[in-house]
Order: C-alpha cells, then sequence, then structure tokens
C-alpha cells in the first residue's frame, strides 16, 4: 500500500500528500478539441502530475496505451468521427493495454439515455459531466485517485492473476477497518466468484444483502446461484433488479442465461433484445441476439441484429467481415425462391453490403474470396443457376489462390458447394476440417451445422441422441414437445434434412389429430426450404415425397 495512504485511515489525506500522488503518475488526455486537451493539462499539472501525454483521437490514443502504461486517463466521450470515449475503453480493456491498475475517467457532455448506459456498461472508474470547473474536476479527481490507490495492491494482485493473493489482501484490509471495506466487499465476492468458490461467495453477497438491498450485491449472488443451477432462485433476483431499474442491462443478460439453461430460446432472445435496446452498442450482444433469432426462426430480427453489428462494428475493436456475410447468407436463406419485390430490395441490399466488405477489407484477398462465394450462395437462392455456377467457378480459382486459406474462407467454400447441390464436395471439405481442427469445438460445431448431416463423430451423437428422444415423444403423442426438441437439435444442426423430415412428420401427425394451425404452416415451409432439393438416389426420397403429398393436403402453402 502506497505509505501516504497508510498514515491517513479516518482523517483526509493532506493536499501536500495528493500532489506528491499525483506527481508518480504517468497520465493520457483524450480529447478531439486542443483547447480542452490544453486546459485538461494545465489543470493536472498544478495538481501536481509531471507527465502528460495528449490524444486527438481514439486511433491515436490506442496507439499512446500500447506503448506506454498510463496510471490516468482522462478520456471525453464524443470525439467527432472514428472512436468514441466507449469504444476506446472497450479496445484497451479488450488489448489488455490498460488493467484495472490504472484509473480511466471518462468525460462528456452528452446526456442521452444510450450514450450513458452504453458507458457505465464498460465501467470507467468514474464518469464526471459537463460542465465542470478546474476546482470541481480537482474534488472528484482527488476522491477517485484516493481511493483507486487504497485499493492498488488488490487490483495489482487481480491484473497478474493472483487471485488468491488479492482474497488474502481482501481479508487484511477489511481485518484492519479499510474505509473503503464496501468497495472490498464486493472484490473479495468477485474474487470468490473467480475462483470458483460460490459458497463463499454467496456468503459475502449474504452479509451485504442482510444489512442492505443493493444491485450489485444482488446481481452477483444472482450470477453465483445460476452458477450453482440455482435457476429459480437467480431468477427471482434478476428479475427483481429489473423491477428495480430496467436499466441495469447485465441483469437482462443473465436472465437470458437463465432461459437458454432451461432450453427456453424465445425468453432468452426477449431478455437480450430488450438489452439491445437499453444499450444499443453492444456488437457481441447483436450477434448474440442474431443466433438467438436464428433459433426462433425469427428472420427480420436476425436481418435487423446483423445489420446492427455491422454498424456499431465499424469503430469497435469486435468488428469483423463475418458480420457481413453473415447478413448476406441470411438473405439468400430468407429470399430463396422467392422473387417478390420486397426479396429483390433485400438481395440488393445484401450485394451491397458485400462490396463493402470488399472494399473495407481490400488488403486481405481471403475477404474478397468469400465475398464471392457468398455471392455465388445468393444467386443460386434466386434461380440464378448459370450467374451463380459461374460465380462459383470464379470464387474456386480465387480460392486456389490463397496460399494458406482461413477456416472461415474454406467453411464458406463449403456452404457454397452445398448450396449448388454438390453434397459430397462439400462433405468431403469438412472432413478434412474437421481432422484438422478437431480439437476446436467451436469450428466443429459450425462443420456438423453445414451439410444435411454432422460430420464430427460428437455432432453426429448428439443429433441421434436428440433425434430418439423427439421420436420417442412423437411415438408417444406428445406433439409440442417433440417438436420442442427436433427444434432444439436443428438450432445446432440446421441443415440435417432427417431432423427436418421428423419436424414436418410431427407437425402433420398433430394436426390430423387436432387440427392445422398456423405455426405448423410457418414451420413445415422453413423445413422445405432448408431442405432443398432431394434427389431421387437420395436414402430420405420416399419419405420426402410421402410428406410432401401430406403437405399438400394439410399446408399447401408451406410448398409453394
Amino acid at each position: 500500500m502506497n505509505p501516504l495512504l497508510h498514515q491517513s485511515k479516518a482523517a483526509d489525506i493532506k493536499q501536500i500528500d495528493i500532489v506528491k500522488i499525483y506527481a508518480q503518475k504517468k497520465c493520457l488526455i483524450i480529447d478531439d478539441f486542443p483547447e480542452i486537451r490544453g486546459s485538461l493539462s494545465r489543470s493536472l499539472k498544478t495538481f501536481g502530475v509531471n507527465h502528460i501525454d495528449t490524444a486527438a483521437n481514439g486511433e491515436e490514443a490506442i496507439k499512446y496505451c500500447t506503448k506506454r502504461k498510463y496510471d490516468i486517463v482522462l478520456c471525453d466521450y464524443n470525439l467527432g468521427s472514428g472512436k468514441d470515449g466507449q469504444q476506446i475503453l472497450e479496445e484497451v480493456r479488450h488489448l489488455r493495454v490498460l488493467l484495472m491498475t490504472s484509473l480511466f475517467v471518462m468525460i462528456t457532455g452528452e446526456s442521452s439515455r444510450e450514450m450513458v448506459l452504453g458507458a457505465l456498461e464498460c465501467q470507467p472508474d468514474d464518469y464526471i459531466t459537463k460542465p465542470y470547473t478546474p476546482a470541481s474536476l480537482k474534488v472528484r479527481l482527488n476522491k477517485a485517485i484516493i481511493r483507486h490507490e487504497a485499493l492498488l495492491p488488490i487490483k495489482t494482485s487481480i491484473s497478474e492473476g493472483s487471485y488468491k493473493s488479492a482474497l488474502d489482501q481482501c481479508n487484511q484490509m477489511i481485518k484492519e477497518g479499510s474505509r473503503y471495506a464496501h468497495d472490498i466487499l464486493k472484490i473479495k465476492a468477485q474474487l470468490h466468484f473467480l475462483l470458483k468458490q460460490l459458497k463463499e461467495a454467496v456468503t459475502v453477497y449474504e452479509s451485504v444483502l442482510n444489512k442492505k438491498p443493493l444491485i450489485w450485491a444482488k446481481l452477483g449472488m444472482g450470477k453465483s446461484l445460476l452458477e450453482m443451477g440455482s435457476l429459480d432462485g437467480a431468477e427471482e433476483l434478476f428479475k427483481d433488479i429489473i423491477e428495480e431499474d430496467d436499466r441495469y442491462i447485465e441483469a437482462h443478460d443473465m436472465l437470458a442465461e437463465v432461459s437458454l439453461k432451461r432450453k427456453d430460446t424465445l425468453a432468452a432472445q426477449k431478455a437480450t433484445e430488450h438489452a439491445t435496446q437499453i444499450s444499443p452498442k453492444s456488437v457481441l450482444r447483436h450477434r448474440k441476439l442474431a443466433k438467438l433469432a436464428d433459433i426462433n426462426h425469427d428472420d427480420e430480427l436476425s436481418l435487423k441484429s446483423h445489420q446492427q453489428a455491422i454498424k456499431w462494428g465499424s469503430n469497435s475493436c469486435h468488428e469483423s467481415e463475418q458480420d457481413y456475410f453473415n447478413y448476406a447468407r441470411k438473405v439468400s436463406e430468407v429470399t430463396k425462391d422467392d422473387h417478390s419485390t420486397e426479396a429483390k430490395v433485400m438481395v440488393k441490399q445484401a450485394n451491397s453490403f458485400l462490396d463493402r466488405a470488399r472494399k473495407r477489407y481490400s488488403d486481405r484477398p481471403e475477404v474478397a474470396v468469400q465475398a464471392q462465394m457468398v455471392e455465388a450462395q445468393i444467386l443460386t437462392s434466386q434461380g440464378e443457376d448459370e450467374k451463380a455456377q459461374n460465380a462459383a467457378t470464379k470464387a474456386k480459382e480465387m480460392y486456389n489462390e490463397l496460399a494458406a486459406p482461413p477456416l472461415e474462407t474454406s467453411l464458406e467454400f463449403a456452404r457454397t458447394m452445398h448450396a449448388m447441390n454438390d453434397e459430397q464436395g462439400a462433405r468431403d471439405l469438412l472432413t478434412t476440417l474437421a481432422a484438422k481442427h478437431s480439437n476446436n469445438t467451436d469450428a466443429l460445431s459450425i462443420i456438423d451445422s453445414i451439410t444435411g448431416e454432422p460430420i464430427s463423430s460428437g455432432g453426429k451423437e448428439v443429433a441421434a441422441k436428440l433425434t430418439k428422444e423427439g421420436i420417442s415423444s412423437y411415438d408417444s403423442k406428445a406433439y409440442e414437445e417433440a417438436i420442442r426438441v427436433f427444434n432444439e437439435a436443428l438450432a445446432t444442426y440446421p441443415k440435417h434434412i432427417g431432423l427436418h423430415l421428423n419436424l414436418i412428420q410431427t407437425a402433420i401427425a398433430d394436426s390430423d389429430d387436432n387440427g392445422v394451425r398456423d405455426e405448423y404452416r410457418a414451420i413445415c415451409r422453413r423445413s422445405i426450404r432448408a431442405i432443398g432439393t432431394i434427389n431421387e438416389d437420395h436414402a430420405q426420397y420416399k419419405r420426402y415425397t410421402y410428406l410432401h403429398k401430406q403437405l399438400e393436403r394439410l399446408y399447401p402453402e408451406a410448398i409453394r
């Protein structure tokens, strides 16, 4: 602990001691206005800071943070074009060039709900609104720096990954009667959680909640209970937080996790969608929402979420060219065999995004290759067979010119072959990729989702298990449960022909017993569209033909 702080517990630290603390610190000021950078620099010098750097934009700030270690960062939220303060904080934390041993203070005149909640979600150490005077800035910064210095030994251990050491320091400082015992308890509980000491974490949270129903303690308790499998208790706490103030974004995220544990993807989607409405700038959350929407067959929301990921990703450290391809690929799926004006508009937008990806990542040839492949998929979905074949041929030539094709590009090649009915070619490539990436569970999951049946042994086992469960429910005439299970399986294996046929057969059986339902019409249409064309030599051809005739009787709109 800093000896200057150690000398004073109850009484305020003398101004001379604060000046000495500032004198030891390196500071970075980030603001797009030169006069404000100058004003803040002069103020910090009067506080005692000797080493001050300034940056006019996000790119410059991140370069500074990458090269040097700063103790204090004062960052304006609105920096004109380019990255804003929230995106800078997100990126330096993501790159781990600014650890919790540094103090990050957000300064802004913005007061919109979107900005405030988004900035607070990234958890700056302090948040100062304009207008402020040098005197008010000094008071606020003094308070933040003194608290930060007191907790610095704990923060240092955490930044170094020494969680047990940090926990020991927490206990020691609480025992000594630290004036920051409240903050230390919060850190202590989080450390227990990180160390998987969930019962100990719950004990700390309970001790706090027994005195006062603080939001952070409720949230921490809920996360601990969720990790322990107590879904009802966790859900109650998260809902309690949201009822008190629905702007606590993490409570919505955790509520979505509870729903996913229960395999209630609709509830998970609803909670995640609410979180994106409160704080719309999280690229990762938009991607998560798009996946949930895909599982729930909410095409409109899926497309919107992919667009939002592209929009907010442009200045984010989480930017990815895959967002452009995810959107275009979804359009290809949604507009298959649809030649309406609306579909044509969507296709035009998808091709526009592909062109944007080519231009934005013009220095990466693999992106141009992948864009060409997705373009071929769109042409196929629109029935432009000759153009699609030409585009695919060109894509293959471009692919073969790559010295070492990235996994994403190879996966796209397999998708393109599958879309153009070259099932064997797709499976051969995917089998090679599965062997090459046998320890990459995320890659295997994508590989298993591309063709009619999973490739990996693990994927085959899971698909077989879920199929067996669904068939068991079907045989018991528990049709709604069977449909739930088949939909769960299709969320992981969306092109699995057998599962789609099982889903159609179940919908038909339930309709014969209990009458037609609009939701079944939509389910059957999606499955027919996903199956596409089946050749006479396919093992499922006879079954497909039979069920197709049954759909003509019950849901003719589903096959048109």
